[in-house]
Formats: C-alpha cells, structure tokens, sequence
C-alpha cells in the first residue's frame, strides 16, 4: 500500500479508494496500516506529499503553485499551512534559505577566507 500511495501522490486519494487497493473496509484498513507503519494512512501520504515538495523546492524551478498540485494539494493555503507545520517554515521560506545556502558557498577555499576575513588595512 505504501507503494499504491507513492505512485498515486499527485492525485487526490481518499481513504476509501485506498482501502478498496487493498480489498479491505476502510476500518479495517486504517487499523492494519496505522499498526504496520505506525501512522494513519492519511498523514502518511501527507508526509510523502511534503518530503517529495521539499525536492521540488530544491531541485526544480517550479513555482510554488506548480509544486502544490505536483504534490497532490488542491489548494495553495493548505499546501502552504501544511508545509509549515511539518517543516516549520512556508515553501517560499524554504526555497529562500535553498537559495541562500547555494550562494553561500559558492566560494573556492582560498576566496572564500578572503571574503569572509578579509585582512586588515595597514593604518598610517
């Protein structure tokens, strides 16, 4: 099932067709999979619909809204209110600090100790 809910991030599946997958009731279902993984199945595919944005937002231009219906979000608020609870930061945040970490270190080793403690200034 965990692979069933992998292949289907982008699409919008409810529980119901989940436990259908699995040719068990929905009560069921949920029971077994919350034993097996330790979470229900709903916040299971919530986490890998924001691990899978989280690459997006490193390794893609997609905009923000791109990455929310890529992952399987219908709206951008909630994608956005989601994202920032599990990470702690918005999406836009998150690529920001992407951004920043890339430029950061784009320095070779000896530039890099000159741009960072630059000698000082011989004063007359």
């Amino acid at each position: 099932m965990q692979a069933f809910l992998e292949e289907n991030l982008d699409r919008d599946v409810d529980l119901r067709t989940i436990a259908r997958e699995a040719a068990l009731s929905p009560y069921y279902f949920t029971r077994q999979f919350t034993a097996y993984v330790g979470v229900p199945p709903y916040r299971y595919l919530i986490g890998l619909r924001i691990d899978r944005a989280k690459d997006l937002l490193r390794g893609s231009e997609f905009t923000i809204t791109q990455i929310c219906h890529r992952v399987g979000f219908n709206s951008l608020s909630h994608f956005t209110t989601t994202f920032r609870q599990h990470i702690g930061v918005s999406p836009s945040a998150y690529r920001r600090r992407r951004d920043w970490e890339q430029e950061a270190f784009r320095f070779g080793p000896i530039t890099d100790r000159l741009v960072h403690q630059p000698t000082k200034r011989m004063t007359l």
